[in-house]
């Protein structure tokens, strides 16, 4: 009884010095009856994390209102004026390469974009994916769906298979990064996480008049559906139709239709065959290749032309600057 009466005494020694320093002390846990009357350390610090670019401009965290019925203001995560509407946040041991939690946050989180996490003491790897892809989902090695709660950390058991990619019905604007963190006792902190583009970018212009009676446009080529965790790079390479309705531009000139593409850390290059359709008709206007296509992350590839001729003559542009574009090959 008087070596129980001196612990308790003990730990309140310690967590009044505590207060009157004014410091965040690591929480200790009376074990005494459980196990001798030793002290244990709790095991978890909280980290806020906040996201950045290279440049500063592409992608940026900034306070955005709420609809009327929340008039708070809360952080909105976008790049170039275009709001990102998912956050994959994937926690791993760094020695094991173990799995250990998951957090898929959507744009209507209270903290979305500058989520806190709890994470064990030791060093992690964190894996993050930004996207305002259509529909992403989580995919386990068999290709199953990995289905868990947004807007919650997700601890991943031990035995359990932990998602091996993520896809989307149709990819847009995505930026991804691996960053490591060293948790030391008592160390809750905010980390910068800075966000790379991992996307390129593909602009069909057509300077000519669309028909009146124009259906769709098509675009055969080969694209990465996929992104692994694991390796975090694009993967599944695929030959994929896209088919974009143009009816909507019928009599206009000098419309542009754009494509957004996952791409290994080297970029890679894909012929890509065009049809433009018309209605009622199972004849094209046109169709026809062009071969050699580059596209890179960060990039944007500019094919302009007018496509409705029947021998249609092109210009390409590849753009190492997102938001310009500048003449490379014309053909």
């Amino acid at each position: 009884m008087r070596t129980k009466k001196f612990l308790f005494a003990t730990i309140f020694a310690m967590m009044a010095a505590c207060v009157m320093m004014n410091t965040s002390c690591t929480q200790y846990v009376d074990e005494a009856a459980e196990n001798g009357g030793s002290m244990q350390l709790a095991d978890k610090a909280t980290v806020k994390l906040r996201f950045t670019s290279p440049e500063g401009d592409d992608v940026s965290v900034s306070q955005s209102a709420r609809p009327l019925t929340h008039p708070m203001t809360r952080a909105e995560l976008a790049a170039n004026g275009n709001a990102m509407t998912d956050l994959y946040i994937f926690d791993y041991d760094k020695a094991s390469g173990k799995l250990l939690q998951v957090l898929h946050q959507t744009a209507d989180a209270e903290d979305f974009a500058e989520p806190s996490l709890s994470l064990d003491y030791g060093d992690h790897t964190l894996k993050v994916i930004a996207t305002r892809s259509e529909t992403p989902t989580l995919l386990s090695a068999d290709g199953s769906l990995w289905s868990l709660a947004d807007n919650t950390a997700f601890a991943v058991a031990a035995d359990a298979a932990a998602p091996a990619v993520l896809t989307s019905s149709k990819n847009s604007d995505s930026f991804g990064a691996v960053q490591d963190v060293s948790i030391g006792v008592g160390q809750n902190q905010s980390i910068n996480i800075q966000l790379e583009r991992i996307v390129a970018k593909l602009t069909v212009k057509n300077t000519g008049t669309y028909p009146e009676d124009c259906s769709t446009l098509q675009l055969q080529l080969d694209e990465y559906k996929q992104w692994d965790w694991q390796t975090f790079a694009a993967t599944g390479k695929v030959s994929n139709l896209r088919i974009a309705d143009v009816t909507r531009y019928a009599g206009k000139t000098s419309s542009s239709l754009f494509y957004y593409f996952l791409v290994p850390k080297d970029g890679y290059t894909t012929d890509i065959t065009f049809t433009m359709n018309r209605k009622g008709s199972t004849e094209p206007y046109t169709s026809f290749k062009l071969s050699g296509i580059t596209l890179q992350r960060n990039h944007v590839t500019m094919i302009s032309g007018s496509f409705y001729n029947r021998h249609p003559t092109f210009s390409l542009t590849l753009n190492d600057a997102w938001g310009e574009e500048q003449s490379v090959v014309e053909f």
